[in-house]
Parts: C-alpha cells; sequence; structure tokens
C-alpha cells in the first residue's frame, strides 16, 4: 500500500482569509531513477526556483501573505504559522505546507523556542 505524502496548504477564499486544509500528494511506484529499483515518487511538478531560509532563533514577523506561490519544507526546527482565520499549526521537522495566499493580509509566522529554524522554499507558477 502507497501511503500519500501529507502537507498543509495555507490558501485564501472568497471573502480574502486564509485558512488551512489537510492535503495529500499522491505516491505512485516509479522508475524514478534508474537502473535502481523502483521508487514511490510524485510526478514532477514544475518549478521557478529554490530558496534556503534561515529564521533565527525566537524570530517572528508581523501579518503578510506569502510573495508567491511556494512550497516550504522544513528541514531543521519548528515554527508556528497563524492563518487569518485565527487556526494555527505549527511546523516541524520533515513537514511541507504549500503557500497560497498572496496578495491578502497573510498569515503570522514565529520560530518556536531558541533554536534557529532552516526550511527550502520552492517556488511555483503562478497556476499549476
Amino acid at each position: 500500500m502507497i501511503i500519500p505524502l501529507k502537507y498543509i496548504r495555507l490558501f485564501v477564499d472568497a471573502t480574502g482569509l486564509s485558512h488551512f486544509q489537510d492535503c495529500t500528494l499522491p505516491l505512485a511506484t516509479r522508475d524514478f531513477a534508474p537502473p535502481t529499483t523502483p521508487l514511490e515518487a510524485t510526478d514532477f511538478i514544475p518549478a521557478m526556483g529554490f530558496a534556503v531560509v534561515r529564521f533565527a532563533a525566537n524570530w517572528s514577523g508581523p501579518w503578510h501573505a506569502s510573495p508567491y506561490r511556494q512550497w516550504f519544507f522544513m528541514m531543521s526546527g519548528c515554527i508556528t504559522v497563524t492563518a487569518g482565520d485565527g487556526t494555527t499549526r505549527t511546523l516541524n521537522t520533515g513537514d511541507a505546507i504549500f503557500l497560497d495566499d498572496q496578495g491578502t493580509k497573510g498569515h503570522l509566522t514565529r520560530v518556536n523556542g531558541d533554536q534557529e529554524v532552516i526550511a527550502v522554499g520552492v517556488r511555483v507558477a503562478d497556476a499549476m
């Protein structure tokens, strides 16, 4: 049985308020890197570039929207994100979030504790 990859989507509703949604990426058994044995993988998702981001220990930011559609993959540390509707999600090492709240009030982000956070942001096209 192939277990899909879980991620959180931060999106904006018709009124311009951001919310969280639990989502999954479908995995399938593929010849991903021949001649190795098949692996479970998604289809390739077109990307425009990536950035490694370091958040300082105890960092927090004001309300802000994502400047573009992007994935954030948590490499180390722990952050809490607050959506415009007031709900929060805590992201730990290994978690993924798709930020799709550009052009709105956005969200709050803060580092939990006195350890820095490393994440990789992958920018994707405006429509995918």
